[in-house]
């Protein structure tokens, strides 16, 4: 048997992560003729940055809430959807999860086909 000796010390208080909602402006780019051509997501900072948020579930759920609500501006505002070759009139933004503050754009590397 352990017997564990008193102490003054205060016990440790754990807390959850903290975590950033970023705004990014987002379109899909070429990526080349490759197995009949391939499309790959970008995505430009718009300079909103929502938190700090404690805890990685209450972050999703508010980034899932602003997606939504993103959707629905779209469908009442916007001519073009995501994926069309006329997209580009159109204005999509789109909100991710994530563990800094500074928003910063995607992807980091033009992706390549291998």
């Amino acid at each position: 048997m352990i017997i564990k000796e008193p102490s003054n010390e205060p016990e440790p208080i754990y807390i959850d992560a903290v975590y950033w909602i970023h705004k990014h402006s987002v379109a899909l780019h070429y990526g080349g003729p490759e197995e009949g051509g391939w499309w790959f997501d970008t995505g430009v900072p718009t300079g909103f940055s929502f938190g700090p948020i404690v805890g990685e579930d209450a972050a999703y759920d508010q980034a899932r809430k602003m997606n939504e609500l993103e959707h629905e501006r779209r469908e009442r505002e916007e001519d073009y959807d995501y994926s069309s070759v006329l997209s580009y009139k159109s204005d999509h933004f789109s909100y991710s999860v994530e563990d800094y503050p500074v928003p910063v754009p995607y992807p980091e590397f033009r992706p390549h086909y291998e």
